[in-house]
């Protein structure tokens, strides 16, 4: 079925829980939607330095990185994805996305660093959907790129197919039956996002994959019960009772002081206390509009926004859409 085989660890000291139930979270992610099509999506850093390697069957595979980086290699080819730009490293920066051609059996290899995050969804092609779905010949374009063993084409992501990764990532609690028609329809989206700006260029050299990441020497290295500090302040956040609480407060509730709890949390997470508040609550905000029928006032309440219009614009920023349009596929 085109899914990369359990995951051989190799870590860089011994394994601890943390990595242990992130590589458990890992392989449960993984859904075969259907034989040839499976899914993977994540958001969560690192709990510890680790390599992990797998087994691909031929294919296609997708990978959009939303916010973080990720650090893999498909055979010989070493990938590094990153977010964040040069001129703006400290920024949450643009989603990138990457369409890679294993043509044969090939092995997986992703590199972690403690402490390095990532929002990520991943797809990977099987020949026999796709000549299912298409028929034996896709495009000329596609076809093309198919027999080209490690080829590689970049491309960035629209709005939309980014506001699509956003909701399998945060998928809202469905029946197994119903969850599966939800990741598997905005699957599908990504996918032909993918092939259609595969078709419309010319295949040619592959695009030289980015510059793998220095080792991070100078990287803060929390111990474990600051790790375990940050975990339990990234779950309170996620509750109500988070709502309304300044950054001292949140402090005091973790047991620190606001300037250690903000270097902690970015150290893990990757992004600021509230810049992840923010996120949260547009999240449950989208969800509200999705599936609960809420109005865009109400879901404004929802995210902690008083002006409806203040809500609109941070939505819209966010998501690429306006928030009507959310609630108008209700």
């Amino acid at each position: 079925m085109s899914v990369v085989s359990p995951l051989n660890v190799q870590p860089a000291a011994p394994p601890s829980e943390g990595m242990q139930a992130s590589l458990q979270r890992h392989l449960q992610r993984v859904r075969v939607l259907r034989p040839g099509l499976h899914l993977h999506a994540d958001d969560a850093a690192d709990a510890q330095d680790f390599t992990a390697s797998g087994d691909m069957d031929a294919g296609l595979r997708i990978v959009l990185l939303l916010e973080g980086s990720v650090d893999v290699s498909y055979g010989p080819r070493r990938v590094a994805l990153s977010s964040a730009t040069a001129q703006r490293p400290r920024e949450p920066g643009l989603p990138r996305a990457l369409l890679v051609s294993v043509a044969q059996p090939e092995r997986f290899e992703r590199r972690a660093r403690r402490g390095a995050y990532a929002r990520r969804v991943s797809v990977g092609l099987g020949g026999e959907w796709l000549e299912q779905v298409a028929g034996p010949v896709a495009s000329d374009a596609i076809e093309a790129f198919r027999r080209q063993h490690l080829a590689m084409h970049h491309w960035q992501p629209s709005p939309r197919i980014a506001a699509l990764a956003e909701q399998i990532t945060h998928a809202p609690d469905l029946s197994p039956l119903l969850l599966h028609l939800y990741l598997e329809s905005r699957a599908l989206e990504l996918v032909g996002e993918a092939l259609g700006s595969l078709a419309q260029h010319a295949p040619g050299p592959a695009p030289a994959p980015a510059p793998a990441p220095a080792p991070a020497a100078a990287a803060l290295r929390l111990l474990p019960h600051e790790h375990q500090r940050m975990r339990a302040l990234h779950a309170f956040l996620q509750t109500d009772g988070a709502m309304d609480m300044s950054l001292d407060a949140l402090a005091r509730q973790a047991g620190t002081n606001a300037n250690t709890l903000q270097r902690h949390f970015r150290a893990v997470y990757g992004t600021t206390v509230f810049d992840f508040v923010r996120e949260h609550r547009l999240q449950r905000a989208r969800h509200a509009l999705e599936c609960d029928g809420l109005t865009v006032g109400q879901a404004a309440l929802v995210a902690g926004y008083n002006s409806a219009a203040n809500f609109a614009t941070a939505y819209r920023k966010r998501f690429g859409m306006p928030p009507k349009l959310a609630r108008a596929r209700i």
